[in-house]
């Protein structure tokens, strides 16, 4: 290498190689070089060592830089390496931690699907069963409707004939009293003076006989509705509450067909009982609500008995509506002024008595008794007037009279949709009492009319506001859900929807917040 290195300097001075040719030519001539030429190339052959070692030296450090650099390099490639690798594994992991949760969730979202598949199922053949027992007992009860009105109508009949029997004989003997009167007029003008003595100890004696009959029934009624009640309350309480033995167990009092066989034996005595107290409403108000809390225990059973109880029902109606104690004989009305008359006929009625409390519960008792269209329709708006106030929201719920509202919503009652609807909407309007009311709506009842009357072809587009308003109310408490659900609302609303694009905007806002509150989309 250091020939190579020498052979690439020697090159450089080309004048002292030729000089050293020249030695070597003039060698052969001379024999010995002098002492000078030889320094001269020897320091010429050291400044060349020295040039070399310094670019050894040089090339030896740039290898070193070189090779520190490689390992340099070989680090850093194997610490991006490592980096690169923990990071890959560091993805992987949250993407399979993010995988494996989502799997998680998926398969219990997909649990919970099943539980609420079993659960509508088994919905679904609770509701079947209970529509075929519903279906059995329609039947029984349609033979046994047939078969009453029947009846009814041979009793209607007779009735009718012996009214026309009695107004006969009642005319005949108006006729034959006023003949008598003009023949007897002149004869006793001249007895008068006579005969007034006698016949006034006879008449004394004829009004004390029937006055002395009626005061025996009323004792009679009172007594056996006091002696009722005054068992029932022994029996079932007194007793109870200080014996330690009792007869039959405590529970046996509480049961419907105890409670009502005692509501059966008081009802009947509290028709005449009403009808000598109409102005007393101490006695009034108790047997009003005697009544009312006894027509929704005899709701909860129907049997034969209910159905023979059906007279005294509306006999108890009629008397509450109209009572006899009111009603005006054939002498006050031709004697009678039209003033004096009607202020009697007001001031009798119970739904319109002075007392706020006696209205509402006898227009709710009439709601649950009678039939005819004019005393419903009455006892609605008597209903809705009292409701403007919060003391009778507190009332209506206080007597449980949502259901009673509710059985007028039905399609079958088209005259008193509309106004059980606005009775139902006036209660759930911003009141201290309206959460309280909601909550007597979210049962299988409510939710089971409104479906009906969702589904009903003659829908009133008035109707359908108002119950949307009701139904947006109820879809904003979560426990309302499933109700919706069971009686596929939803599924109708959509249909509404579709059906009826956006011709009504307020019925469509509001069907589609119940939507919205029902997490429901909104299909078109």
């Amino acid at each position: 290498m250091k020939q190579s290195q020498f052979g690439a300097h020697s090159r450089r001075p080309k004048s002292k190689t030729f000089r050293l040719a020249s030695f070597k030519i003039d060698d052969e001539d001379e024999t010995e070089l002098t002492k000078e030429d030889l320094k001269s190339i020897y320091a010429e052959l050291q400044a060349i060592s020295d040039k070399l070692r310094e670019e050894n030296r040089i090339l030896c450090e740039r290898e070193v830089k070189v090779k520190e650099r490689e390992r340099m390099l070989s680090v850093s490639q194997d610490s991006l390496q490592t980096v690169t690798d923990y990071q890959v594994k560091v993805k992987t992991a949250a993407v399979e931690e993010r995988f494996r949760s989502e799997l998680i969730q998926l398969e219990q979202a997909f649990k919970d699907k099943n539980k609420e598949n079993k659960r509508l199922k088994e919905n679904f053949e609770t509701i079947k069963q209970a529509n075929d027992v519903l279906k059995k007992e329609l039947e029984v009860l349609q033979i046994q409707n047939a078969k009453l009105t029947k009846t009814s109508n041979g009793l209607q009949a007779r009735l009718v004939n012996l009214q026309r029997k009695q107004e006969y004989e009642q005319k005949l003997k108006d006729s034959e009293v006023f003949k008598q009167h003009i023949e007897s007029s002149s004869e006793q003008a001249q007895k008068d003076t006579v005969l007034s003595s006698k016949q006034l100890d006879k008449q004394e004696e004829k009004s004390q006989k029937p006055s002395k009959s009626s005061k025996q029934n009323t004792i009679q009624l009172y007594s056996t509705a006091l002696s009722t009640l005054l068992d029932w309350v022994c029996e079932a309480f007194l007793r109870q509450a200080i014996t330690d033995m009792p007869t039959r167990p405590s529970e046996s009092y509480t049961t419907p067909s105890f409670i009502q066989e005692r509501v059966l034996k008081v009802l009947p005595s509290l028709v005449e009982i009403l009808r000598d107290n109409v102005g007393n409403i101490r006695c009034c108000l108790p047997c009003l609500q005697f009544i009312y809390w006894s027509l929704l225990h005899i709701d909860q059973i129907q049997t034969q008995q209910n159905v023979s109880m059906s007279t005294t029902l509306r006999r108890l109606g009629e008397e509450i509506y109209y009572p006899k104690s009111s009603r005006v004989s054939e002498a006050e009305k031709i004697m009678g002024s039209p003033a004096a008359l009607n202020e009697k006929l007001k001031d009798a009625q119970f739904m319109r008595n002075s007392n706020s409390h006696v209205r509402f519960l006898s227009s709710l008792i009439v709601l649950k008794t009678l039939t005819r269209a004019d005393v419903l329709a009455n006892a609605f708006d008597v209903l809705k007037t009292e409701l403007k106030s919060d003391q009778q929201k507190e009332l209506f719920l206080y007597y449980q009279a949502t259901n009673v509202i509710v059985f007028y919503m039905k399609p079958l009652n088209k005259t008193f949709i509309s106004v059980a609807v606005d009775i139902i909407l006036q209660m759930s309007a911003e009141s201290p009492f309206q959460q309280a009311f909601l909550d007597s709506c979210s049962n299988e009842n409510f939710f089971r009319v409104a479906a009906l009357l969702l589904r009903s072809p003659l829908q009133d587009v008035r109707v359908m506001e108002r119950l949307s308003i009701i139904l947006q109310k109820l879809s904003k408490i979560k426990s309302n859900k499933r109700f919706f659900e069971i009686y596929t609302i939803a599924a109708i609303i959509q249909e509404m929807l579709v059906a009826g694009g956006n011709d009504n905007a307020f019925l469509t806002l509001n069907l589609k917040s119940v939507l919205f509150n029902l997490n429901s989309a909104v299909k078109f």
